[in-house]
């Protein structure tokens, strides 16, 4: 099989616009949170959020001014990813793989809250009411970009855009595609907010990931999109590569919407399935880029796995702990923070990371640490079991 090797990464986060910016947050352990500033919380107080500052209007992919703040987000990260990877022009041959979770609710949502029903229906625009469904960010930047393969959306919580980027690595390793788009994007929404609150899992002291005075999460918003090419096309055209895809692991637990298995046995079974289809052992994984959502259940029953996989696991860390949750976004976003410690020569920390919790036996990296990181693993367990594992490693190190 061909190697998947990543030629282009781009990203908005809440420590700013593009790969530099990211990785200049994460060295530094900057945390974004703060009260909404763009998005009416509603009901909701005392809230933490990290949300972007500004979408940039940059590069020249058509006809996206219009579009909902996730699809102009993803646009952005698009355009760097493009440029980093050097292509320009119609992608007639690659194909598109999108994670989303709430795509156009935000835009939606904020109209139908100001009108009844029939005054909504009778004002809300044709283009806006196409652009608002969860396909619909996908189906738009391939229109934007001129992508001429299959063009996918996949929405598994959490997970969706770890799903996303393993699927088309896949598609680019069996020889399926040259070339994919993948990556993922979410905003901000009421929808969301009032639904993790619900659940009574927002911490409004932002996220703190494996600490012991953890109270739940941070939602924030962000896209992350990646170029993955099959070595060989890559090097017939003089392209290098950031690091390689080298293995992708997905499980679906079947135990409970919102909580996941107490012992991590679907976690483990994730991280194993990832590290079987890179053909590495265990102890190839210098570094974890954890989940770690701040949730008392997830982050014990993640520790656990990591435990049952290596026995005394590598160096991890959750970049939740600086720009929060960014749902179908979270993996992508993750998977760009684990390239930029491959390229950087760094482990990312866990921002804010002070008091251990005696059942997470973890070197949590509480402040950004030189390391060589030859092979990675970034992982994304989703509610619903929807559970993703991505192993990403230098090239130098396969």
């Amino acid at each position: 099989m061909e190697q998947a090797w990543i030629t282009g990464v781009g990203v908005v986060s809440p420590l700013g616009v593009g790969m530099a910016a990211l990785t200049d947050g994460l060295r530094a352990g900057r945390r974004c949170f703060g009260p909404p500033r763009w998005l009416d919380p509603g009901e909701l107080v005392d809230l933490a959020v990290a949300e972007v500052a500004e979408i940039p209007r940059v590069g020249s992919l058509p006809g996206l001014s219009r579009h909902p703040r996730a699809t102009r987000l993803a646009r952005a990260a698009l355009v760097e990813a493009l440029a980093q990877a050097g292509l320009d022009g119609p992608l007639g041959e690659a194909g598109l793989f999108l994670g989303t979770s709430t795509a156009g609710t935000r835009e939606s949502e904020g109209r139908r809250m100001k009108h009844d029903a029939d005054a909504y229906w009778s004002s809300v625009p044709a283009w806006e009411l196409l652009s608002s469904p969860t396909g619909a960010p996908a189906a738009t930047l391939a229109r934007a970009a001129g992508v001429g393969g299959p063009v996918r959306t996949v929405s598994t919580a959490c997970s969706s855009s770890t799903q996303a980027l393993g699927l088309a690595a896949r598609a680019v390793r069996s020889g399926r595609l040259p070339v994919a788009i993948a990556g993922g994007t979410d905003s901000l929404c009421q929808l969301t907010l009032a639904g993790f609150g619900a659940l009574r899992l927002l911490d409004p002291a932002g996220c703190r990931p494996f600490d012991a005075r953890r109270a739940g999460t941070a939602l924030g918003e962000g896209a992350a999109m990646f170029v993955i090419e099959a070595a060989s096309r890559a090097r017939a055209r003089g392209a290098r590569p950031l690091a390689v895809l080298a293995g992708w692991g997905a499980v679906a637990e079947a135990h409970h919407p919102v909580q996941p298995e107490p012992d991590g046995a679907g976690a483990r079974r994730c991280i194993e399935a990832a590290l079987a289809d890179a053909g590495l052992p265990a102890s190839a994984v210098d570094y974890v880029n954890a989940h770690g959502t701040a949730t008392p259940a997830n982050d014990v029953a993640e520790a656990r796995a990591l435990h049952a996989v290596f026995g005394q696991p590598p160096p991890a860390s959750s970049t939740k702990s600086q720009i929060g949750h960014l749902l179908g976004a979270a993996g992508a976003v993750e998977a760009a923070a684990t390239v930029a410690a491959l390229t950087g020569g760094f482990l990312p920390p866990t921002a804010g990371w002070a008091a251990a919790d005696p059942e997470i036996d973890l070197d949590v990296v509480p402040t950004a640490r030189p390391a060589a990181v030859g092979v990675a693993l970034s992982t994304s367990f989703a509610f619903g079991g929807n559970d993703a594992c991505l192993v990403l490693a230098h090239p130098e190190a396969l």
